[in-house]
């Protein structure tokens, strides 16, 4: 089992994605706005279906814009007598300028994709994640006889 946070802000928020020898099960609350979490997405996925895995590094163009801007307005106020307010929006417009940067691990099936993004921070975790999914794929399943239930019970 992976657990990884789902946002710098929100950094107690996990997400969870487990892999055993048949499916790749996850569970990853959303997030409104960046900031505000709300209804979890839950996906199961067949380890037989999983086609191809990719990282690639993510760059959201919205929260990187605004906190530039919060950043600009918050020191133009600290220069303007207004150095508590300029001081909190440059302290925000940080966080939300290092959220817009992510990692992004992509898992193709024959039926689309299914995309599971965590901070640049967490790159590491899709790293093992995916290098879990790649050694479960390698490894036969188990043979189970016709009769091994039965006689087990």
């Amino acid at each position: 089992m992976f657990n990884f946070s789902i946002s710098w802000l929100i950094f107690w928020m996990k997400g969870r994605v487990e892999v055993d020898n048949q499916s790749v099960r996850s569970r990853i609350p959303r997030l409104l706005l960046w900031v505000f979490p709300y209804a979890p997405i839950s996906k199961d996925i067949a380890l037989s279906d999983i086609k191809s895995t990719s990282i690639k590094g993510k760059n959201q163009f919205f929260p990187l814009l605004l906190g530039l801007i919060l950043i600009v307005l918050g020191a133009l106020s600290a220069m303007n007598k207004g150095l508590a307010i300029g001081i909190l929006a440059i302290i925000i417009g940080l966080i939300l300028g290092i959220a817009g940067f992510k990692a992004r691990l992509t898992i193709e099936t024959a039926t689309g994709r299914f995309n599971i993004d965590v901070p640049a921070s967490q790159k590491e975790v899709l790293f093992k994640i995916e290098r879990e999914i790649q050694n479960r794929q390698k490894q036969p399943e188990p043979k189970i006889k016709e009769n091994q239930v039965l006689e087990e019970l």
